[in-house]
């Protein structure tokens, strides 16, 4: 069990329909830097049985620093009658804000994939239209561990310390007085790391090319993936939505505001790449949904994360997209 909440100095509050997996994966990375009992997440530091509003209450009385993830449905949901949740007295993170307002703790807005900037705090119910007060910080996938490390900055320049590195116990050691496990893991390393190297052509080693995708709700596209420093770019061939049922209603309403048609679309994304010793390479993307005919007046926006198969022919994994707030299955075949 963690340590009595107290102790906690990092608070991170969310909206659970869609922040649950950023405030779960923030708090295990934070928690690395600066201890698990440094980090307050509702769903792993509420003991079973007790009351959650006053746990809470009481983290957030010991003035840490609240990180809010801001997320399409933090701002966005509403309740069964149609009502914006954070103009609801009552909703969990507004009361979270309003209680480290009041208490005088710090307060970071993160802004998350699927807003691509502040919101306009004049816009926003109290205590919302605070947040504007403070500066904030961005939290993406496709660069997390960069942005992760810009948040250990600030919370460490608040006062937070890192956690001390723990003495570990003695080992047994080898002649030379290496632990026996080092040379055992870096012989799994040295083996798992050849095997994949020699599962792959090396021409393929990369995800740059040309590829034949299977995106949306199956949707055919032809995508090219540049790489250049570890740092990957996509691009879609236009894809044509004039006979699509599921673009009916978006294509009314971009033809009374723009007084044109929107008869293709295209994908847009850039990302990163991440390998660990034998396993095959991850990419992730964040992406942008835009009119074919150019221009940059963004339709929607998403992430796409996939992994590269051992012969480097084939990446699959998932497509999100923020408009349905919903996923799909995502499938590229290399055509190049």
């Amino acid at each position: 069990m963690r340590q009595p909440t107290r102790s906690a100095r990092i608070f991170i509050s969310y909206r659970s329909a869609d922040g649950v997996d950023k405030a779960t994966a923030l708090a295990r990375d934070l928690g690395q830097r600066f201890g698990d009992a440094a980090v307050f997440l509702d769903k792993d530091d509420l003991r079973g049985g007790s009351a959650w509003r006053a746990e809470i209450a009481s983290a957030i009385d010991a003035r840490p620093v609240l990180l809010l993830l801001l997320t399409p449905q933090l701002l966005a949901a509403v309740d069964d009658q149609g009502g914006l949740r954070i103009a609801d007295p009552a909703d969990p993170v507004r009361r979270e804000l309003e209680s480290a307002l009041d208490a005088g703790a710090q307060v970071i807005p993160v802004l998350c994939d699927g807003l691509d900037d502040p919101p306009a705090s004049r816009r926003l119910p109290p205590p919302f239209d605070r947040i504007g007060d403070f500066t904030w910080r961005r939290l993406r996938a496709f660069d997390w561990a960069n942005d992760v490390d810009r948040l250990a900055g600030d919370l460490e320049a608040l006062g937070i310390s890192r956690a001390a590195a723990t003495t570990p116990a003695a080992a047994p050691a080898d002649r030379h007085g290496r632990p026996l496990w080092v040379g055992l893991l870096a012989g799994i390393a040295a083996t798992a790391a050849l095997l994949w190297l020699l599962a792959r052509p090396a021409a393929l080693a990369s995800v740059a090319g040309t590829w034949q995708g299977r995106l949306w709700q199956g949707e055919a596209v032809v995508l090219v993936v540049t790489e250049t420093a570890g740092k990957l770019t996509l691009a879609s061939q236009p894809i044509a939505i004039a006979d699509r049922p599921d673009w009916a209603d978006y294509r009314g309403f971009w033809r009374q505001r723009t007084g044109s048609e929107l008869d293709t679309v295209v994908y847009r994304g850039e990302g990163r790449r991440s390998e660990n010793p034998g396993q095959p390479p991850q990419v992730d993307f964040a992406l942008a949904l835009l009119p074919g005919s150019g221009g940059d007046d963004k339709i929607d926006g998403g992430n796409l994360s996939l992994r590269l198969s051992p012969d480097g022919r084939t990446l699959t994994g998932r497509i999100w997209r923020n408009g349905p707030q919903a996923e799909h299955p995502a499938v590229l075949t290399r055509l190049r």
